[in-house]
């Protein structure tokens, strides 16, 4: 059995480093708030601090009627920043399962 790597956290090892993300390529909606009630939407500058050791951060795809007509819908990234540039991206393919 070959062994692997573990992916490597999106948390920075700095527990007090704070990270900013930003769609690309994706109609969508990025928020920190709870699954009830409206979403509070995420400004690309804005920081964001990691609770509970973890960094939870939700995403609101939108599609037209003609893209779910289609088998590959959508994709993009959520690019990840601390204060050094660049620290993670996120690959998001949205595909319809249902179209042939």
């Amino acid at each position: 059995m070959k062994r692997t790597k573990p992916l490597r956290s999106l948390l920075p090892e700095d527990k007090k480093a704070q990270l900013r993300c930003e769609g690309e390529g994706l109609q969508l909606l990025l928020s920190r708030s709870s699954k009830k009630g409206l979403w509070r939407k995420l400004t690309s500058d804005e920081m964001l601090k990691p609770y509970k050791g973890q960094l939870g951060v939700s995403a609101e795809l939108y599609f037209s009627p003609e893209q779910l007509k289609q088998s590959h819908v959508q994709s993009g990234k959520i690019k990840f920043y601390d204060a050094n540039g660049l620290y993670g991206t996120v690959v998001v393919d949205v595909i319809n399962s249902r179209v042939k």
